[in-house]
């Protein structure tokens, strides 16, 4: 199975001007490399790396461990995906967000029969895109919900069929001018495609702001 990561993204909100932000610190590596380790751990070497403005510099710290593709906007998350369409050939591939850390392994969620979507617990849920679940399938995602309240959350990682591509096409643009993988996610939802859920036990965090590097550093363990 092939992996992308998404890591198109810059580093301003975290104070790193253009800097990509895949390429912030996290302990003694940049999170690029951490996330790469983690997928070769799995098992998972052939790795798509999707790169924007100042993409070089992502080069520059991982050199050939990777294939990289440009993607040239910052359009968005099915964008990005759409991005890498020539390069997958089997029949599913994993998509990981590259501003993600955690400290769990990918093996469970590889073995389950796919499509697969990562979950999170949180206490919550009004940051992020909130999961319902029934009879252990996704049926909803709602996008930051106004209201606090706990519950299982989007975690940035999936592994999608190749026929995601078609459906990337007719991806409506959102409100924020972008075109999301998540309203991808839910057409395919419409359309009877069941995915099942992944939830991951240790610590999660999706790194947005300085903050939330703060706690990625005062919880990092061992990488598995």
């Amino acid at each position: 199975m092939k992996a992308v990561i998404l890591a198109a993204g810059l580093g301003g909100s975290l104070g790193m001007g253009d800097i990509p932000k895949c390429l912030m610190k996290v302990g003694n590596q940049t999170l690029i490399e951490i996330l790469v380790d983690k997928l070769n751990r799995a098992g998972i070497k052939d790795i798509i790396l999707i790169i924007g403005k100042n993409g070089e510099k992502v080069k520059e710290v991982l050199g050939d461990k990777v294939t990289y593709c440009v993607q040239n906007k910052p359009l968005g998350t099915a964008h990005a995906v759409m991005c890498v369409k020539n390069f997958i050939n089997d029949p599913f591939f994993m998509v990981m967000n590259g501003d993600i850390y955690f400290n769990d392994t990918l093996i469970d969620m590889i073995g389950l029969r796919p499509p697969t979507i990562a979950t999170y617990w949180v206490e919550d849920t009004s940051k992020y895109g909130r999961l319902f679940i029934k009879s252990g399938k996704l049926v909803e995602i709602k996008e930051k919900v106004p209201e606090m309240t706990s519950g299982l959350i989007n975690a940035g990682i999936y592994i999608f069929p190749k026929g995601i591509f078609d459906l990337i096409k007719s991806t409506p643009l959102s409100p924020r001018g972008s075109y999301e993988i998540t309203d991808t996610i839910k057409m395919l939802i419409e359309r009877g495609v069941v995915f099942k859920i992944h939830k991951m036990r240790g610590f999660w965090r999706d790194i947005a702001t300085i903050d939330d590097l703060r706690g990625v550093e005062k919880n990092i363990t061992k990488i598995v």
